[in-house]
């Protein structure tokens, strides 16, 4: 029922001992950031309807015995008997009959009767995590996870492998329960940082905040290699590029050629948006991340369902992007070379 469960050849060339060790670092590096980017893959865009992952998943159907439905003001067929239900992103906007973005005990009542009390409260009692009376959408995913993987850790396959990869401890707050329903929940924490429900909303602030800087240098990086000389010689300025070709950083110098007004602009512009986010009232329903900035509506006023797949679209691209920018600052700092120069492939074919 609803409520159960490079080597180098040197033939003829001498080649120095010390190029040998940067070229093997590098090698090395270059090999730590592939088998990263093949596991963010893995992790962020499994291929096929379901996450690929060691765990072993299970198909489960859902029966309601025999509950009928009562004529109520939801759009689900009425007068038959439910039996072997699927749950659907699109069930549950049909039992969200006012559209509040959760489903509600009276909402449930009105569409399968009173007499399907006992089993609702049953329902509820074991899929409403943090006991609000509702049943939200991340909630009700939890369900439909539940429903196809088996009901161990909340049907979160990733979160399974985690445990028996040794990433996550079995008894941690994200392997199931209120804190596991969280957007991503990959079920990394080998360091078990994760301690309790508010150090986990902090975290995952944290992370979105370094996610969308890293998303907004990934593509400065490249676009400034790209882009600076043309617009050095149209604006008649001087070619701020390291070598040449270099985007200035840390790593490559060249940050002492930028004018200091810049980086005191970027201060101003960060103390802003922080200051408006400790104004925020991050307790409640308060999404990790939700500055209320959504000037084309792409966000605002979506089902439950685009939203929590918005959210999640936007922390994976960060992740990515957090690992993209850090193999940018290492491939030129090894190589000598411009990211764009070094990958053709990637930022010329299309320019």
């Amino acid at each position: 029922c609803l409520c159960q469960e490079g080597a180098f050849c040197a033939d003829s060339v001498a080649v120095p001992n010390d190029y040998r060790l940067v070229q093997s670092l590098y090698d090395m590096l270059f090999t730590v950031f592939a088998l990263a980017a093949v596991a963010s893959a893995a992790a962020f865009a499994p291929i096929g309807p379901h996450p690929m992952g060691l765990a072993h998943s299970v198909q489960r159907a859902v029966s309601t015995r025999g509950i009928m439905m009562q004529a109520g003001p939801s759009s689900i067929q009425k007068e038959i008997t439910l039996k072997d239900i699927t749950l659907t992103a699109d069930l549950f906007k049909q039992l969200d009959v006012d559209s509040s973005g959760s489903i509600s005990v009276d909402e449930l009542k009105a569409i399968f009767g009173n007499t399907a009390e006992a089993d609702i409260g049953a329902l509820m009692k074991r899929a409403d995590l943090n006991h609000d009376g509702k049943l939200g959408y991340a909630e009700y995913e939890r369900l439909m996870n539940m429903q196809n993987f088996g009901d161990a850790q909340g049907g979160n396959l990733y979160v399974r492998n985690a445990i028996n990869l040794g990433l996550l401890k079995s008894d941690s707050i994200l392997a199931d329960g209120k804190a596991s329903i969280f957007v991503g929940n990959k079920g990394f924490d080998p360091l078990s940082l994760a301690t309790n429900y508010a150090t986990i909303k902090g975290y995952r602030e944290a992370e979105l905040k370094h996610g969308r800087l890293a998303m907004l240098a990934a593509a400065g990086w490249p676009v400034s290699e790209l882009a600076q000389p043309y617009l050095s010689k149209l604006l008649g300025a001087p070619d701020l590029l390291v070598n040449g070709e270099q985007a200035p950083s840390i790593l490559n110098g060249g940050l002492d050629k930028i004018n200091p007004l810049f980086f005191m602009a970027i201060v101003a512009f960060s103390a802003i948006v922080e200051a408006t986010a400790l104004k925020m009232d991050t307790t409640g329903d308060y999404i990790p991340g939700d500055l209320g900035f959504d000037p084309f509506s792409l966000y605002t006023g979506k089902n439950e369902a685009v939203k929590r797949d918005l959210e999640l679209k936007e922390l994976n691209n960060g992740r990515l992007a957090m690992l993209a920018i850090t193999y940018y600052a290492y491939e030129e700092f090894l190589n000598k070379g411009s990211v764009v120069m070094l990958s053709p492939g990637l930022f010329k074919s299309i320019l």
